[in-house]
């Protein structure tokens, strides 16, 4: 049920930032030319490696679904987003504020780009996609990072 909200939401997103996947694997095949490097499912990478940056996770919540006719099932689809990059800190933790202000605009431009797209689901169209939360960690396990809520319903 995940898959074509994912595969949605990575087109969208590689589409406005000019990433090229690959076709058949869907990949990152080309981000030289791009603001961002990589968009991946969210499988919990702070605790392993991030392997390169900036980078968006796509995390979805549990679906609680629910029927409103014999034929029409409803479901409200709730998704993050986690815009990373690396940060590069003083030594006494500081960072700069040209790197938050870069952050923060990187995060704006991933949230204008989804933000009141329609994703296909269960092969039907969901309602506009709405964001519902934003926060921004400085610092967190050596990456910055901003969580943008979003939701829709299915």
């Amino acid at each position: 049920m995940y898959y074509s909200l994912y595969k949605d939401m990575k087109g969208l997103i590689a589409d406005e930032f000019g990433i090229e996947l690959d076709p058949k694997t869907g990949i990152v095949k080309d981000a030289s030319n791009s603001q961002l490097k990589d968009i991946q499912w969210f499988n919990n990478q702070y605790e392993g490696v991030i392997h390169t940056s900036p980078v968006v996770f796509i995390e979805f919540s549990e679906l609680d679904i629910s029927s409103l006719t014999k034929q029409t099932d409803s479901t409200d689809i709730v998704i993050r987003l986690h815009v990373v990059a690396e940060v590069m800190d003083e030594s006494d933790g500081d960072v700069w504020d040209e790197d938050v202000c870069r952050h923060e605009k990187l995060a704006h431009k991933v949230l204008e780009t989804v933000k009141d797209w329609r994703l296909e689901f269960n092969g039907h169209e969901t309602r506009p996609l709405r964001p519902v939360s934003w926060t921004h960690y400085h610092k967190y396990n050596g990456w910055m990072v901003t969580l943008i809520g979003l939701k829709t319903k299915g």
